[in-house]
């Protein structure tokens, strides 16, 4: 079963394009001063920030759900070997079952 938390998150992300980082221009501060308008500059970076962030962790979500699915396909291959070849149970008198 998929996480819908998971695919919800990622999907309300407004991804930040390596084009629209190449694409950016600051503006010019005011006359008399040199440089960049600090608060624009500074008001990117967090976005930059944020969006980085949020993509860290739906990834790590996702890596860790990916492990998950990972771990139960594996027993689940195991006790489908285990019952086609006819080999004992850990239980007892039925087929164990871990999951």
């Amino acid at each position: 079963m998929h996480s819908v938390g998971v695919f919800r998150a990622a999907s309300r992300l407004a991804r930040l394009c390596p084009e629209q980082v190449k694409r950016i221009r600051f503006r010019r501060t005011t006359f008399g001063r040199r440089g960049l308008a600090e608060e624009q500059v500074y008001g990117f970076l967090r976005a930059v920030v944020d969006e980085l962030t949020a993509r860290d962790g739906v990834e790590a979500g996702l890596r860790a759900e990916n492990a998950r699915l990972k771990t139960a396909l594996s027993q689940w291959q195991s006790n489908a070997a285990r019952d086609r070849a006819g080999w004992p149970t850990q239980s007892g008198g039925q087929n164990f079952r871990s999951w």
